[in-house]
């Protein structure tokens, strides 16, 4: 199967560009025809080969899918019907994997099937949630609506999590670097000194002689280092792969200083938030804690959340599980509390989650102040360490002198 573009016109006189996928031009040309369009040009697209590589390695962003729902939403405000919209946003899209799915979705579209549908068919690329408000919006003839709040969400988890990461760097850069400083030190520039050191009838500083022992095992058997972190970490990996493993790990992690603290806060801020907005969008409540389970990143939030959506169905409060969970705070439990007894738990949730974004927030940027200095001061001490080691022989040497 190749890939042509086709222009042509449609029985208003408006000019249409596009891609299809075919076996050849003549199928091309009849499934324009049976569309009742007119045919300017067909052409197969010559520059596939090249990009077919690229496309495997491209990934679409939560700011991708975000400008998608925006525009997307914009142009259906504006009147302009779902196939002519998916035409336009075919031709604007830089990324090759959203370019590419459009298309799929478009030709879908065409064909009769529900956009919805269409999405579900391209989960890889599309959230489950996205495809939810979509069908949402649809059924109730709001799907403008749905597409925008859906663009605010996108906005917001991609803020949030740029927020996050880019909080982050500074600290990871100062690890690497110190990383690389003490090996150069070690490996690098120690050695040079063991000659001459060896060569003294004198004897050498405790602290000088654990830096010379480290630096000559950590020459001689460097790969033995590195082979046991390899090991170390594929253990860890194939650990967290198994379902109990990951569950472990997942709830370790919810119980360590500072690391739990964030963890918390940051799973209660997503829930809030895709909770609240699948709601307001329409999304059946169980249905959207399904949701909201499944793109929660820690195993243990996730079966809690599914234990809420389990009470709700049996016609009970979700607020007893979360709270037997022993992991969301006690201010989204009152929250949801309230909510559900005056049918407000959207706009309880969306408060909590404005809450706890700017929480999550702070306490990024108070463990980074914390990390900061501590990094700095940790690698003062070992450099000051490895130069200590070497000056305290030459000291006693000269003062034998």
């Amino acid at each position: 199967m190749a890939e042509f573009v086709y222009k042509a016109r449609n029985t208003e006189g408006s000019s249409l560009e596009g891609l299809m996928d075919a076996d050849n031009e003549q199928i091309v040309a009849k499934r324009l025809r049976d569309k009742g369009y007119y045919i300017i040009s067909i052409k197969k697209y010559e520059d596939r080969n090249i990009h077919i590589n690229f496309k495997a390695f491209t990934r679409v962003t939560l700011k991708d899918l975000a400008v998608f729902c925006r525009q997307f939403s914009t142009m259906i405000n504006a009147g302009i019907s779902l196939v002519r919209s998916l035409d336009i946003l075919l031709s604007q899209s830089t990324n090759l994997k959203l370019k590419e799915t459009i298309l799929s979705i478009k030709e879908k579209v065409e064909g009769g099937m529900a956009l919805s549908k269409a999405l579900e068919e391209e989960k890889k690329v599309f959230p489950r949630l996205f495809i939810s408000m979509v069908a949402a919006g649809e059924a109730g003839g709001l799907l403008d609506e749905s597409l925008e709040e859906v663009a605010a969400h996108l906005e917001n988890e991609n803020e949030m999590k740029q927020k996050v990461t880019s909080a982050l760097v500074y600290p990871i850069i100062i690890s690497i670097v110190s990383v690389f400083v003490v090996i150069f030190l070690t490996v690098g520039v120690l050695p040079t000194f063991v000659d001459m050191f060896a060569g003294m009838d004198m004897e050498l500083p405790a602290i000088t002689e654990f830096v010379l022992a480290s630096s000559d095992f950590l020459s001689s058997y460097w790969w033995f280092v590195l082979a046991i972190l390899g090991v170390g970490v594929g253990a860890i990996y194939s650990y967290y792969r198994i379902e109990q493993g990951r569950r472990n790990i997942d709830k370790l992690l919810l119980k360590v200083p500072l690391i739990g603290d964030l963890s918390t806060k940051l799973a209660t801020a997503r829930f809030s938030k895709t909770l609240s907005v699948l709601i307001s969008s329409g999304v059946p409540i169980i249905e959207s804690l399904d949701i909201v389970a499944k793109i929660m990143t820690n195993r243990v939030v996730a079966e809690n959340i599914l234990e809420a959506k389990k009470a709700i169905t049996e016609g009970e409060s979700m607020v007893l599980p979360l709270r037997h969970g022993r992991i969301f705070p006690k201010m989204l439990l009152q929250m949801v509390k309230i909510g559900e007894e005056t049918g407000r738990l959207d706009e309880m949730l969306l408060r909590v989650s404005g809450f706890y974004e700017k929480e999550v927030e702070n306490k990024v940027n108070g463990m980074v102040s914390l990390i900061e200095p501590l990094l700095i001061v940790g690698l003062g001490i070992v450099v000051g360490g490895i130069v200590l080691s070497i000056m305290l022989p030459m000291f006693n040497m000269l003062d034998g002198i």
